[in-house]
């Protein structure tokens, strides 16, 4: 059998396997891997061996097209056991993967941990190392129930490099193209100014609640993706944070908008992922 064991740190997985393997257990044991590779990318593996017997027939043939499907997939694998007949797996296991392959005795079951934990602090340093500091944080807003959750990620983003944070709204109004000026917005209606000065004070009041008053607040009509592109060119924005999509307004362009904007500007876009 496979049985999950609890990792030590994020991006391990760990893996006890007992007994002789079974068909059955890799029907098990493959969707758990696939789903640890899905959430951190690219895992190192602990993999214990107790009492071990080998595979059943089916069984080796899983493990075989395991390997062929992950090549790529790990970083590190260390395999603990207690068997001198154990240790050749780390020669057989090579050919089939790009990870680094240690065979460790079970009376190294610390040292096998240590040696994976190593590799993940490293990333962890190098990605750290890499991390852009950002200096100036717009946050697009659509007023919809999940605008409390943008803007939550949006000043945290801004609060880890004591970045400036600007919060904007546009209210959606048509534009035309004019041969000689390019696009151009239509005089403004009566009715699309006052929309203007009610999203004005529901940012004021938005960034009031979440105890952040002092956050500059922009409310102008246009298209969403022109305007907030325009605006980050021109006051020098680093990070752009928008929702996946939204409700009424700014809402019914707002998942485009995101995709748009991944093209449009030339810093960093943060997309935060609304669920229904």
């Amino acid at each position: 059998m496979i049985e999950e064991l609890t990792a030590q740190e994020p991006g391990i997985g760990a893996f006890k396997a007992s007994g002789k393997l079974t068909d059955a257990d890799y029907r098990q044991f493959t969707p758990r891997l696939d789903e640890l590779i899905k959430e951190y990318g690219k895992i190192s593996l602990f993999l214990e061996l107790e009492d071990f017997e080998g595979w059943e027939p089916k069984a080796a043939w899983d493990d075989f097209k395991l390997g062929l499907a992950h090549p790529n997939d790990f970083e590190r694998i260390a395999l603990v056991g207690d068997k001198a007949w154990e240790h050749w797996f780390t020669l057989l296991a090579k050919p089939f993967t790009h990870a680094r392959v240690r065979y460790f005795n079970q009376s190294d079951r610390d040292a096998a941990w240590d040696w994976l934990r190593q590799n993940a602090l490293s990333a962890i340093n190098q990605l750290q190392s890499d991390r852009t500091n950002f200096r100036h944080v717009l946050i697009a807003t659509d007023f919809s129930s999940a605008s409390a959750r943008v803007l939550k990620h949006g000043l945290a983003s801004a609060a880890k490099d004591n970045a400036r944070a600007s919060l904007i709204h546009v209210v959606d109004a048509p534009i035309f193209e004019n041969e000689n000026a390019g696009p151009v917005l239509p005089r403004v209606s009566e009715e699309t100014s006052r929309q203007v000065e009610l999203a004005y004070t529901r940012l004021k009041r938005l960034a009031e609640l979440a105890d952040a008053p002092n956050t500059e607040v922009i409310a102008q009509a246009g298209r969403p993706v022109l305007e907030i592109s325009r605006y980050a060119e021109q006051h020098d924005v680093d990070l752009i944070v928008v929702g996946s999509h939204g409700q009424g307004g700014f809402g019914t362009v707002l998942g485009s908008t995101a995709g748009s904007l991944l093209h449009q500007v030339p810093c960093d876009v943060l997309v935060v992922r609304i669920r229904a």
